[in-house]
């Protein structure tokens, strides 16, 4: 992002704003990391600090820059790099997410706790509690369950190509496809400072994912999925064979129509609703002891029974296993999923 500088001349005669990274501009990241860990709401808002230089696990002396948590429960893993000190910040945060996935809430509480106590040797332990519930909306630490998938937020003065190259891959495969469901999310930040009107100012630019089309971004992953999970269904073996190789459909298995089905078919009578598997993708029809090659073929036979035509319909969304309430389709296409 560039500035120019406006004085009462025309605006032809403006001035670039050079831009300073943190370590040029004679900072440290630790300076970064405790101006935003005093104030977080000011620059991430609906996020609240926890602790900074979070350590918590055995046989690892890394540390967190800043742990946070947000209204929703996520927590955010917050790092801090300068200038080309980023390399393999993805890496590393990523590590730290992992972590941090399996902390519970009481782990959290303490952290705050000794966190806070740096800072205020008189705060309680149940005022520090009243305070987060109050944060988060909730009435009963007890009864919050924290997401297991950290959000994890990048904050340097430049990133290079494989750092945004790997994250917007992570975010693209891994993230979520509703706005609450939990997914991989990685932020990535550049803050640079600069000089205007003889003070410094110290500006945070939001470059992954891009703030205005992170909804559409959530929204096309989910129709990507569903496409690609239709493809697969499409591609799969055959209903019936797939149920008779995973062992669903046995020989001798009964099938009957599910509930509703086939309405203008009236007067139908029992047989006629009931089959047995024979075996190889055939079913013996109760109605007249005839074994057909397919389904589909019996249920043909149920329609000109009733002097209608069939028509364009796949016969395994119609008929499901006696001891299931779902459909042959629905349960092929359980496996399918199951076996991904």
């Amino acid at each position: 992002m560039t500035f120019f500088l406006l004085s009462n001349n025309p605006i032809s005669e403006a001035k670039n704003v050079p831009k300073m990274s943190i370590k040029q501009a004679g900072y440290t990241e630790n300076e970064v990391r405790d101006l935003v860990a005093s104030d977080i709401g000011k620059f991430f808002p609906d996020l609240k600090t926890v602790a900074t230089e979070f350590s918590r696990w055995e046989d690892s002396s890394r540390r967190v820059d800043i742990l946070a948590i947000d209204r929703k429960r996520n927590l955010h893993v917050i790092e801090f790099k300068r200038d080309n000190d980023a390399a393999h910040a993805e890496l590393q945060a990523l590590r730290y997410a992992a972590m941090l996935s399996v902390l519970s809430i009481n782990d959290l509480v303490q952290a705050g706790l000794s966190y806070r106590k740096k800072k205020d040797a008189a705060i309680t332990e149940e005022s520090w509690k009243t305070e987060l519930l109050d944060f988060l909306g909730e009435k009963n630490l007890n009864e919050i369950e924290l997401p297991a998938i950290p959000r994890i937020v990048l904050v340097s003065s430049q990133f290079n190509k494989e750092i945004t190259t790997t994250v917007l891959w992570l975010n693209e495969q891994f993230g979520s496809t509703e706005e609450d469901e939990p997914g991989m999310y990685i932020m990535c930040i550049e803050v640079g400072v600069y000089e205007l009107g003889g003070q410094r100012v110290l500006h945070f630019d939001q470059i992954i994912p891009i703030s205005q089309a992170e909804e559409y971004q959530v929204k096309a992953r989910a129709k990507e999925k569903d496409s690609a999970k239709k493809q697969a269904m499409a591609k799969r073996a055959r209903t019936v064979n797939l149920l008779e190789v995973s062992g669903k459909l046995q020989v001798g298995s009964q099938i009957v129509l599910i509930s509703g089905a086939f309405k203008t078919l009236v007067n139908m009578t029992p047989q006629d609703r009931t089959a047995s598997f024979a075996g190889n993708g055939r079913f013996t029809w109760s109605a007249d002891g005839q074994t057909y090659d397919s389904l589909n073929a019996l249920t043909r036979a149920l329609f000109e029974k009733h002097g209608q035509q069939m028509g364009t319909i796949q016969a395994t969304q119609y008929w499901r296993m006696d001891s299931s309430q779902h459909s042959l389709a629905d349960e092929a296409n359980a496996l399918v999923v199951t076996v991904k």
